[in-house]
């Protein structure tokens, strides 16, 4: 069962990272939020290898994959291109998104994905 709860978390961390990185092509590239997401996700990221190691998996060749994956988002995560002096681009008065943030919402998609346990 942990297996499968750890390979829906991976694709909850695939479809937010595809948000932050669409969302670093346009002007959230300078967006505070999106880096706070960025870091979230990051953050994520290493408890869920923490999980997956600490977890009993019968085979090795698929807590290696699942390793190797969370590894492959890892740096897809550190590859998002962030500005480096970032601020709220709604209090500068060019955000264009609307009312809600999406680089909040893109983070926020983890939390329909179960936790193991």
């Amino acid at each position: 069962m942990a297996v499968e709860v750890f390979e829906n978390q991976l694709l909850g961390y695939r479809t937010a990272l595809g948000g932050l990185e669409a969302l670093t092509r346009d002007i959230c590239v300078n967006c505070i939020n999106l880096e706070a997401a960025k870091t979230k996700v990051e953050n994520g990221l290493k408890n869920l290898a923490r999980d997956i190691e600490a977890e009993s998996i019968p085979s090795a060749e698929t807590k290696a994959n699942l390793k190797a994956r969370v590894d492959a988002l890892s740096k897809a995560a550190d590859e998002l291109g962030i500005a480096e002096d970032t601020s709220c681009q709604r209090t500068a008065g060019v955000c264009k998104m609307g009312a809600a943030c999406f680089a909040n919402g893109a983070a926020d998609l983890l939390k329909l994905v179960p936790a193991p346990g």
